[in-house]
């Protein structure tokens, strides 16, 4: 930092120059031996190709020795014969012409070892001034191990995703509730191309009745909390069909955020297996809740338990038969194997736990019972657990059960789909449902099979797919072909394939349903739809059907006025064609609550179109179900673009004839009181000159003389500067850099500040902290910008202080900053100061024309520069000019 004075610097000693001689010598070392330790291999080269330099690294990576390598030809030794002709090419072409394609920048070539083998390299060559000429030095550094571990990477990553990809279940990755990954078995398993589930939310694939669990769940993940290890939920698939799922998910790392991992797999046939075997088990507890079934425990000799049931059948009070036992009611020709029984089993022999025998009662009727033995712990002794039961009433329950296993027989044998096992290229099942859709008896099914049934222009397919399936090819799991009838009627069937094990071999199995109804409703609804499309496809203004503000269908007009194609924008979120997600969001609320509210919607937006141009419409909305917006919205858009486009010229003119009018006024206010002060004092001089000019000594008429050029030249001034601006505002303000000594220029126009203003209160501190007091430009306009800057920073600063005027670099540009502790710049006013005529309101009674910064600001950026001003009132001001560092011509 300097004032007005400063000391020259002194000549360096000689001891200065021997320590800064130690201090490059040593630096010198210690860059050869960064250099020799580098891993990388450092090579230097002449300007006719011959090796001057080779580093250690040089030697590991190459095989040459430094004195093998210097003085040799570079290609001779690292450049295979391949690429050697295009080497000598491109370094004589950089000798004669100084183009090099090569130079400065990193590529990936192949280099030679000593050992003749060519390895994969990363080579960067530079230039450099070497005795008088051209020298070049080049990093090489060996590509082998990177390059393997991208092999074995990629390898890896082919491996995993086959595995992934070929799961036997469904897996997909989830972030932030939308799908990011999911495997092709998930595809099949729900019925959605893969293309449909990227993006979707999985709760959408889930049966309402089921979603709130899910919804827990994800609660409980998104919080860290352990769940369970599973659930089992429903899917609606889009054929309307309902499916039960296995879901397994867990929290994992996914491309650096939280993901959740799911596997989940079909179980519907389980589900289905499962619902019987708990209808039977109910059947089956209601069976022993309700059959005629007693139960006694014998402990020792006497009964320690015994149901109501067995007082039922023994006909006995519960007390009486605990005391006496009900023995004495078995039939006397059956005592005797009750009792040989008992003393087997009791001596540790084996003898069958199930056995009949009659109970006789007193008035001479007889019941069969059946009795099931078995010893247990009971009270931490053993005992013997009887159960019996009338067999009438067992032998009834085996017939109803029997006729129930019919009954579920008859359901499998009559189900709606037909079933065929193939093995070994032969029939092994067929159930009774295929031999109806075939119209082929079971016993040629099995024999024959049924593809002499397809119709001629589908067996091309069947057996393309069949050869491909055998051959280990993925193909798709489910398709549709035509039956070919008796009675030549054509029947279509949708046949869904898959290989499972049969009889410890792999078998295909083979599910086929009758579709022909399905088809010819499809065939009507594709004609009725066609109609209605021609119909909406005709309409002269866009039509979209929206539903979770998602495009379900859109006319040609609405794709034509976004840009878009139809099928790029069907199945698209509508925020596609808005500007940004929040403006969505925000009108999409409104549009929702209107709805809601009168189930019509209409307003005027902006939309943007594939190109990013944005386009006007009038949208007109109406709900698919009366004030139903999440049943759908049928949306109309009309292009209004011209009109707003008319709208927004007729508003800009407005808006510039305002800011000509109030400029006018601002120039016409300024002139009248800028002339009138000067020309003023100009009559009252001339006044006092015509009347009293005689008398007035020598000295005060050359101070009334001064006074009247002061004036002049005050008025001179501001007209130069209105001109000045008026060529900058017309682009023709004239920028004429040349070679100049910046540093003396800012001293120059210190001086004149203070000299224009001599009886300032200011104190003017220079820093002027430049490594180079040259550069090349307008010395007229930086006049201009810091005379500005230095004398607004003096006048407005009448209570004193210090101004500063610092000149540096900063980021790699001259950096000139002009401040003061004066009034200072209301906050909001600062975007108006570089505006002509324009004057802060706290100036007061200060004289000024609000030129000055207009002229800086467009001087600067003259320059190519940037201008950036702090304040705040009361505070001061600190104006910074960043100009490019201009290197002076020759330099």
């Amino acid at each position: 930092m300097t004032h007005f004075s400063s000391d020259s610097p002194q000549p360096p000693h000689a001891a200065q120059v021997e320590a800064l001689v130690h201090k490059l010598q040593a630096r010198e070392t210690h860059l050869n031996n960064l250099l020799d330790f580098a891993p990388d291999s450092i090579i230097g080269m002449d300007a006719q190709g011959h090796v001057t330099d080779w580093t250690p690294g040089a030697v590991r990576i190459l095989g040459w020795t430094r004195e093998e390598a210097v003085g040799r030809r570079l290609s001779d030794l690292v450049i295979p014969p391949h690429h050697r002709q295009a080497h000598e090419q491109g370094l004589r072409h950089f000798m004669q012409t100084g183009e090099a394609r090569m130079l400065n920048r990193i590529v990936e070539t192949e280099a030679l070892h000593k050992d003749g083998r060519v390895f994969p390299v990363e080579l960067y060559i530079w230039s450099m001034p070497e005795d008088g000429g051209v020298g070049f030095g080049a990093s090489i550094r060996d590509l082998s191990e990177r390059l393997r571990s991208q092999e074995s990477l990629r390898l890896s990553e082919e491996r995993y995703r086959s595995v992934v990809e070929h799961l036997g279940e469904g897996m997909f990755v989830a972030k932030a509730n939308r799908v990011v990954f999911a495997n092709h078995m998930a595809s099949e398993i729900l019925r959605i191309p893969n293309a449909g589930l990227l993006g979707a939310d999985p709760i959408d694939w889930i049966h309402p009745e089921d979603r709130g669990v899910l919804l827990d769940l994800r609660e409980q993940l998104a919080r860290g909390q352990t769940t369970q290890a599973s659930y089992e939920a429903r899917h609606i698939g889009q054929d309307g069909v309902v499916r039960w799922l296995n879901i397994r998910p867990t929290p994992v790392e996914w491309e650096g955020g939280r993901a959740t991992l799911t596997f989940f797999s079909e179980i519907t046939e389980s589900k289905n297996t499962q619902e019987a075997l708990q209808r039977s088990e109910e059947r089956y507890r209601a069976v022993i809740e309700h059959v005629d079934s007693g139960m006694v425990v014998l402990q020792g000799e006497h009964l320690v338990y015994a149901n109501r049931r067995a007082s039922e059948l023994a006909r006995m009070d519960p007390d009486e038969i605990l005391k006496v036992g009900f023995l004495h009611r078995v039939h006397p020709e059956d005592h005797a194997i009750i009792q040989e029984r008992r003393r087997r089993r009791l001596a540790g022999e084996e003898v069958p736990n199930r056995y009949e025998v009659r109970l006789l009662f007193d008035d001479g009727s007889i019941t069969w019972i059946e009795l099931g033995v078995s010893v247990v712990p009971w009270n931490g002794q053993p005992a013997t657990i009887t159960f019996f039961s009338d067999i009438t009433e067992r032998r009834q329950m085996d017939m109803a059960l029997h006729r129930s296993e019919e009954r579920y027989r008859a359901v499998v044998e009559h189900s709606g789909e037909g079933m065929l096992v193939v093995q070994d290229g032969r029939f092994v099942f067929v159930n009774n449902r295929a031999t109806e859709i075939t119209q082929v008896s079971r016993e040629d099914l099995m024999r024959e099979g049924y593809l002499h049934r397809i119709y001629p222009d589908d067996r091309a397919l069947v057996d393309e797919r069949r050869r491909r399936r055998l051959a280990g090819e993925e193909v798709p799991n489910r398709y549709e072909i035509r039956l070919l009838m008796p009675n030549q009627e054509v029947r279509w069937i949708d046949i869904g394939v898959t290989v499972v094990p049969w009889d410890g071999a792999p078998g295909t199995l083979t599910f086929f349903s009758d579709i022909t109804e399905r088809k010819k409703a499809e065939e009507v609804l594709h004609r009725t739809s066609s109609e209605r499309e021609a119909i909406l496809q005709s309409a002269l203004v866009g039509i979209v059907l929206a539903v979770d503000r998602n495009h379900q269908w859109v006319n040609d007009k609405f794709a034509e006025m976004v840009g878009y194609a139809r099928e790029e924008l069907i199945g698209q979120s509508t925020l596609l064609v808005y500007s940004d997600p929040s403006t969505w969001e925000r009108w999409g609320e409104e549009q929702y609550a209107a709805l809601r509210s009168h189930g019509t919607y209409t307003t005027e937006r902006p939309l943007k179109r594939r190109n990013g141009d944005v386009v006007w419409v009038q949208m007109a909305g109406r709900c698919v179900r009366e004030r139903d917006p999440d049943s759908g919205v049928i949306w109309t858009f009309l292009d209004i673009t011209g009109r707003i486009q008319a709208e927004q010229r007729t508003r800009a003119a407005l808006e510039q004839q305002k800011e000509l009018n109030e400029l006018r006024s601002r120039f016409v206010s300024m002139t009248s009181h800028e002339f009138r002060t000067p020309l003023a004092t100009i009559l009252s001089s001339v006044e006092l000159i015509k009347f009293y000019g005689d008398r007035l000594p020598p000295s005060e008429l050359a101070e009334v003389l001064q006074t009247i050029e002061n004036g002049v030249h005050r008025m001179t001034r501001m007209l130069d500067r209105v001109l000045m601006l008026g060529k900058a505002d017309a682009h023709m303000l004239e920028f004429e850099p040349r070679d100049m000594d910046l540093l003396a220029l800012c001293h120059t126009l210190v001086d004149e500040a203070l000299a224009q203003q001599p009886d300032t209160r200011c104190t003017l501190v220079k820093d002027f902290a430049m490594q180079t007091h040259c550069g090349r430009y307008d010395d007229k306009l930086l006049r201009h910008i810091f005379s500005n800057l230095l004398s607004n920073a003096i006048k407005y600063s009448p209570d004193g202080g210090e101004v500063r005027f610092c000149v540096g670099q900063r980021d790699g540009q001259l950096c000139l900053e002009v401040s003061d502790q004066g009034i200072g710049i209301p906050a909001e006013e600062i975007g108006h100061l570089f505006e002509s005529f324009h004057r802060a309101s706290n100036v007061g009674n200060i004289p000024g024309t609000g030129l000055g910064l207009a002229i800086v600001k467009n001087s600067v950026e003259l320059h190519g520069g940037t201008l950036q001003v702090r304040s705040a009132p009361g505070a001061g001001t600190c104006f910074t000019v960043l100009l490019p560092l201009q290197t002076p011509t020759g330099a």
